[in-house]
């Protein structure tokens, strides 16, 4: 299938006052056209870094972000200002995304205004009816909405210049439940009416399952699992992506987590990989994983093709 997106050797570092530390570490990820690709791991895994280096916010440390053939890295300027209109971004929190000075409808119709349209606050007002804001909360700030009015609003500013590709990152961690529901029909429904390709960022796995086609696990900033939604949950292959979903809560279920692990261990300064740029071997999950040896602290496990289109970086995955 022809890629909506290819990211290559995706590094994001982040300077402190004494160190370097790497959040993203050369990760490879392929968004096919009109696919949903879900990102998953825990808090600090490297996920919402990818999505802004992949949308230039800011651009990655290392790697490539290419789109249709050209490698948006290198663009600068106003060749990256028409280029941004391509891919588009939701971001965590719906209301403090939006500028709180103005109302729905002209948060919505600024970028139209931005790319001299025709009639910004006609199609403003459409794209809203379309996402389910009415005129009147249209009319309002986002103060005086709720968060899953606000996050409407923001769907509607990312999807209103028609973009290839949307990046979400965790558009429903901060709403109800009763409402994440309402947002992912949605996101579904912009992305059959507008033809979109999506990067779905969350740490829920519930969520994940069923909006993704595909599902990328990250582990410290590097790339575990990728495999198809059903095989993934199915038949995970890789011992973190199985410790995730052994942790998820199953109502009339009770069950042992699939191994023990050490409350510290999650931390970066510990991962033999991503700890430093300078940091080299070993596998970055060896600290927690039951079946690890020598090799896996030693070593870094290649990252290979199990079976068709599922993808593994680990020396002993888990049998089937």
């Amino acid at each position: 299938m022809d890629a909506a997106l290819d990211a290559r050797g995706i590094t994001v570092d982040y300077k402190t006052r004494r160190t370097t530390l790497r959040a993203v570490d050369g990760v490879d990820l392929v968004v096919r056209k009109g696919e949903t690709l879900g990102l998953v791991g825990e808090s600090g895994s490297g996920k919402s870094s990818i999505g802004k280096s992949i949308a230039q916010l800011p651009p990655p440390t290392g790697g490539s972000v290419i789109v249709d053939g050209v490698d948006i890295t290198r663009l600068r300027g106003r060749r990256l200002r028409l280029f941004r209109r391509r891919l588009q971004m939701i971001f965590q929190d719906p209301i403090s995304s939006l500028n709180p000075r103005r109302t729905a409808l002209d948060i919505v119709a600024e970028p139209l205004r931005l790319a001299k349209h025709p009639n910004p606050r006609a199609r403003a007002a459409e794209i809203l009816a379309e996402v389910g804001v009415d005129a009147q909360m249209a009319s309002r700030r986002p103060h005086e909405l709720s968060g899953g009015q606000c996050q409407r609003i923001a769907i509607a500013r990312a999807v209103v210049q028609e973009p290839e590709l949307l990046i979400c990152d965790e558009p429903v961690s901060a709403l109800d439940v009763s409402v994440q529901a309402a947002v992912l029909n949605i996101l579904e429904k912009m992305k059959a009416d507008y033809s979109l390709s999506m990067i779905f960022i969350s740490h829920d796995l519930a969520v994940v399952s069923n909006i993704s086609d595909r599902v990328a696990v990250l582990y410290l900033g590097q790339l575990c699992e990728v495999a198809p939604s059903t095989e993934l949950y199915a038949a995970p292959r890789h011992h973190y992506t199985n410790l995730l979903l052994s942790s998820v809560p199953r109502p009339g279920v009770t069950r042992e987590p699939a191994t023990t692990v050490s409350p510290t261990a999650s931390s970066p300064t510990v991962a033999p990989a991503a700890a430093s740029p300078s940091a080299k071997g070993g596998c970055p999950f060896s600290a927690r994983c039951p079946a690890a040896t020598g090799l896996c602290i030693d070593t870094t496990p290649e990252y290979r093709e199990l079976a068709p289109d599922h993808f593994v970086a680990c020396h002993h995955p888990v049998e089937v």
